[in-house]
């Protein structure tokens, strides 16, 4: 498989989510926490199980299994995959919703970029809270709100 048909692939896995929530409502329990965790009814911010799920769907699972931004943004600083400008469909976005860039508090997969924005895949996020909105949606992302993202190495 190419590069661009993973990065494909893992766009697929990601659209085909779009429209999951939680149940019951402001939960967090949704079917990734059951898979990342491994039991049902498992709760807490889902964001990052969301994107270690599409991963695995798209059979490239991630390096590190991890349920945190922070640590896998860690990772792709100490092995060259970090990357703050240039950003593709595939790469996992960094956002930050304060005034300290460095900090990591949501994820989602890039889909594509539009002029000033980001087009990403996002779980738990919703119109009204932009890190625990119970809902697989596709969002806009301004730089503003970008930390960095991973840059998977679609070709190992």
């Amino acid at each position: 498989m190419t590069n661009d048909e993973k990065r494909a692939s893992v766009i697929k896995w990601a659209e085909s989510q779009l429209g999951v929530i939680e149940w019951p409502s402001g939960s967090n329990k949704v079917k990734y926490n059951d898979w990342y965790y491994g039991k049902t009814g498992a709760a807490g911010a889902w964001c990052m199980a969301e994107v270690q799920w599409v991963f695995e769907r798209a059979d490239l699972p991630l390096p590190v299994k991890t349920a945190s931004c922070t640590s896998l943004a860690s990772y792709a600083k100490q092995h060259g995959q970090w990357v703050t400008n240039g950003f593709e469909p595939g790469d996992i976005l960094f956002m930050h919703w304060g005034k300290d860039k460095a900090v990591t508090e949501h994820v989602g997969i890039v889909k594509e970029v539009k002029g000033k924005y980001v087009v990403t895949y996002e779980g738990n996020t919703s119109l009204v809270s932009q890190a625990n909105g119970g809902c697989v949606m596709e969002r806009n992302r301004a730089y503003a709100n970008i930390t960095g993202a991973y840059r998977p190495w679609y070709n190992v």
